[in-house]
C-alpha cells in the first residue's frame, strides 16, 4: 500500500452482551465507512469476558484490539488509526493506547508503518461543551417501545438525570466535570454514575434541591445495554428508576444510548480526523 492511501480504522469499545446495543456499534461503523475512505473499518471489544460470552452463547466472534490489528497487518494494512469509543479516558482506554504505543515501536516485517490513537469522547474542554449541546434535544424525548417520542420538558417540573458508568480510575473526574457543564448550561439537568462519583445519592440530593415532582432518566452511555435496562430502568432493588420512585418521584425514561446521537458521534469523528492528520504528518 502506498503512503498516501487513507489508514484503516479500528473502533475500540468496551463491548456489550445486548444484541440491540451492539447494533449501535454497527451504526457507528457505518458512519465511519461513509465519512472516511478507509480501506477497512473494524470493531474490537476490550472486555474479554464479553467476547468469550458472545462466542460461547451466540457463536458471535468479536475481536480484541490486538486481534483486530493482527488481522489488518496480515491483510497488508500498514497505516492504522485505533479510535477509542470509550466515554472517559479510563483504564480500558489506557490499555488500548499502551498496546498501540508498544506496537508502534516494532520495526521490520512484523511492524506497522504508522499507528495512531484517537481519543475518547471526553478528552478536551471543547468535548464537554460539544456533548452538552448535542444531548440537549434528548431532554425533550422519551422512549416508547425502543423508539424515541417527543415529550417536551418543563424544567421547573421535570429534572433530567443522566446516568454514566463511572470508574475507579482517576478519569472518573471527567464525570464530575461533565456534571458541572450540564448544570451550567441547562436548568435542572444532573449527572450521576453507577460506579463512580457523583453517584445515586448525589443525584437524589440534586433533584431534592431542585424541588421538582418528576424525573427523566437518560443513559450517559454510548450504548443502551445491560446497564440501561437493569441499573437505570430496571424494577429491581437499587435501580435508579426504582430508587427515584421510592423517593416519591414520577419517573420516565429516554433509553437511547449516546451512540444513536449523530452529534455525539461527530465528536468521535473529529478525534479520528485529528489522529489521522497526525499520522500523515508522522507525529
Amino acid at each position: 500500500m502506498s503512503a498516501d492511501e487513507p489508514p484503516a480504522i479500528v473502533l475500540v469499545a468496551y463491548g456489550s452482551l445486548d444484541f440491540e446495543a451492539r447494533k449501535t456499534y454497527e451504526k457507528i461503523r457505518a458512519v465511519y465507512r461513509r465519512e472516511f475512505e478507509a480501506p477497512a473499518v473494524k470493531i474490537a471489544f476490550t472486555a474479554g469476558f464479553i467476547r468469550r460470552r458472545l462466542a460461547g452463547t451466540e457463536g458471535t466472534a468479536v475481536e480484541s484490539p490486538l486481534m483486530a490489528l493482527a488481522e489488518l497487518h496480515d491483510a497488508g494494512h500498514e497505516d492504522i488509526v485505533v479510535q477509542s469509543l470509550h466515554v472517559a479516558p479510563g483504564s480500558e482506554f489506557h490499555e488500548a493506547a499502551a498496546l498501540v504505543s508498544a506496537l508502534g515501536t516494532v520495526r521490520g516485517k512484523f511492524g506497522f508503518r504508522r499507528l495512531a490513537m484517537g481519543l475518547p469522547l471526553l478528552a478536551a474542554a471543547t468535548d464537554y461543551d460539544a456533548v452538552c449541546e448535542a444531548l440537549a434535544p434528548e431532554f425533550d424525548r422519551i422512549t416508547v417501545g425502543g423508539e424515541a417520542a417527543a415529550l417536551k420538558r418543563n424544567p421547573e417540573e421535570t429534572a433530567v438525570v443522566l446516568v454514566g458508568h463511572g470508574t475507579a480510575h482517576p478519569a472518573d473526574a471527567a464525570y464530575s466535570r461533565m456534571a458541572r457543564v450540564l448544570k451550567r448550561d441547562h436548568r435542572n439537568v444532573f449527572l450521576g454514575t453507577i460506579d463512580g462519583f457523583p453517584g445515586l445519592e448525589e443525584a437524589l440530593e440534586e433533584v431534592r434541591a431542585a424541588g421538582v415532582p418528576r424525573v427523566r432518566l437518560l443513559p450517559f452511555l454510548l450504548v443502551a445495554g445491560g446497564h440501561a435496562s437493569k441499573d437505570i430502568a430496571g424494577d429491581g432493588s437499587g435501580s435508579w428508576k426504582r430508587s427515584f420512585e421510592e423517593a416519591g418521584y414520577e419517573v420516565d425514561l429516554n433509553l437511547l444510548g449516546m451512540g444513536e446521537n449523530p452529534r455525539v458521534v461527530e465528536v468521535f469523528l473529529a478525534h479520528t480526523r485529528r489522529a489521522a492528520e497526525g499520522l500523515l504528518r508522522g507525529e
